[in-house]
């Protein structure tokens, strides 16, 4: 047993929209947390009926969601971080070893730090919104003010829900486009398949359950292949094939370079957010 766990460790959840809610039932569901351990504490009272169900406990005020609480969930959107930091450090139950974990996309910790008033432990991460559904991934990073087991402990946590990624504050906003931003182009490419397959008279009922599957069967096999991307795409392409001839027009149209250029675009905008809410 852990410093954590034998200290009967808590967590204040400030938030409790999809994301945060998402972690919290994930946590509870594989028994990585007990739902009496959690607190949360969010703008909307009506969501606290589903928390209680859940057993976990929930406050009205952030000073009371916090009140001997370990670890400090940020789940709130980036514009409101600084105000929310604020609030903790002003409540009575702060306590200066608090570890803050943020869920905010493209918050920096010099951020977090600047609103609690000076260097804090900090956890920044990204994670996805497949996480709803057990699928999934969690990036994250830490400044030095992190102990040792609080940081294991929430890598720990997050392993029992996610795929976790250990990466440098510096990568953060770029993973963003690689995990946070990505289902999206995951949904687009999926709708314009069928469109496509409309096209063709395939009705999305037709369609849609063999996208789907094709889709998992695809990633499936890149996780457990012994060779390239390059060598599994190769292998579909028989050669003066139907499938060559679908990858001609991908490489006529430059699908490689607009992905790309989406990916780039995503983090610039990123660092723009970033930039801003330190402004």
């Amino acid at each position: 047993m852990g410093k954590w766990e034998s200290n009967g460790g808590r967590c204040a959840f400030i938030g409790g929209g999809n994301m945060g809610g998402a972690i919290i039932r994930g946590l509870i569901s594989c028994g990585s947390l007990a739902p009496d351990r959690i607190t949360v504490c969010c703008k909307h009272p009506d969501k606290y009926p589903a928390f209680r169900a859940l057993g976990v406990q929930t406050a009205d005020t952030i000073a009371e969601a916090i009140e001997g609480a370990d670890f400090l969930f940020l789940c709130v959107k980036p514009g409101t971080v600084r105000e929310v930091v604020e609030q903790c450090v002003r409540s009575p139950g702060y306590r200066a070893e608090m570890v803050f974990l943020s869920v905010a996309a493209s918050v920096p910790i010099s951020l977090i730090c600047e609103a609690a008033g000076g260097e804090v432990p900090v956890i920044r991460t990204m994670p996805s919104t497949p996480i709803t559904v057990g699928e999934g991934t969690i990036a994250l990073c830490q400044n030095q003010c992190v102990p040792k087991w609080a940081f294991e402990t929430v890598c720990r946590l997050f392993s029992s829900i996610a795929t976790v990624s250990v990466l440098e504050e510096s990568q953060l906003n770029a993973i963003i486009s690689v995990n946070g931003s990505s289902p999206a182009y995951v949904y687009l490419f999926l709708k314009a398949m069928l469109d496509g397959a409309a096209e063709q008279g395939i009705s999305e009922e037709q369609a849609l359950p063999l996208l789907l599957r094709t889709v998992i069967g695809a990633a499936k096999m890149v996780e457990q292949a012994d060779c390239s991307i390059e060598e599994l795409i190769r292998r579909v392409c028989s050669p003066n094939g139907t499938t060559l001839a679908a990858m001609k027009v991908f490489e006529e149209a430059d699908f490689v370079g607009i992905v790309s250029r989406a990916m780039d675009a995503c983090t610039k905008r990123a660092d723009e957010i970033s930039a801003s809410l330190q402004a």
